[in-house]
């Protein structure tokens, strides 16, 4: 949401499984994404689900209280 689309989309639905999997994404170039909002993405889309972050922790998350502005 934060770029305009989903973390895993690929052309082909075996493919997005696969990358889901695999927890394979990337942040684009092309879009200027602070380090305080990639280092929550890569929280929450953490392989182990146990390691990922709770609501509490995400909504404390420095992303929420360092007036990031949201790219278009």
């Amino acid at each position: 949401m934060l770029i305009g689309k989903p973390p895993f989309e690929t052309n082909d639905v075996k493919t997005t499984y696969r990358k889901i999997r695999m927890n394979s994404y990337t942040f684009p170039e092309n879009v200027s994404i602070s380090i305080e909002s990639k280092g929550l993405i890569t929280r929450i889309l953490h392989l182990n689900p146990s390691l990922r972050p709770t609501l509490e922790e995400i909504l404390n998350h420095e992303f929420f209280h360092t007036g990031n502005p949201i790219p278009k």
